[in-house]
């Protein structure tokens, strides 16, 4: 008896131990940004007027704990930035950038300090399709950059 009696007791505390717990935090925003279409690796194609670059410069939009994260390769050095992103309003704000210190050639630094400063000055994006991305920068002049899923 005593052993029947010691059994119930154990898997009654074994039941209570496994009750579902819900937890409403920021998981909406978090669900959301994993569905996200900007999440994905892209490739910097061209600007609006056409130029392309000289150099294969990529782009990966990740889901980093609920927040979003770029990193990428520039013409010399790896980059990473944090930028502060809208869906809703699809405007993007970047702070700072981080990078790498490899030494280039003239032109190729000259693209990437160009490159970064127009990722700094993005003011909104666009998906033209699920394929196509455009950062609409808003100085020194109007100018987008178009950049191609992988």
């Amino acid at each position: 008896m005593k052993i029947i009696i010691n059994t119930l007791i154990i898997c009654s505390l074994l039941l209570g131990a496994c009750s579902k717990e819900t937890v409403e935090a920021d998981s909406m925003k978090v669900s959301t940004l994993r569905k996200s279409e900007l999440l994905g690796q892209w490739k910097f194609k061209s600007y609006a007027d056409g130029q392309t670059p000289a150099f294969d410069v990529t782009l990966e939009i990740k889901d980093d704990e609920g927040k979003y994260a770029f990193n990428g390769r520039s013409s010399v050095n790896f980059y990473f930035v944090s930028p502060e992103i809208n869906e809703s309003k699809k405007t993007i704000s970047v702070e700072g950038i981080g990078s790498t210190k490899i030494a280039g050639t003239l032109e190729a630094n000259q693209f990437e300090m160009a490159y970064y400063e127009n990722l700094r000055n993005i003011e909104r994006y666009e998906l033209k399709d699920r394929n196509t991305l455009i950062f609409h920068i808003s100085k020194p002049t109007k100018e987008a950059m178009y950049f191609e899923r992988k």
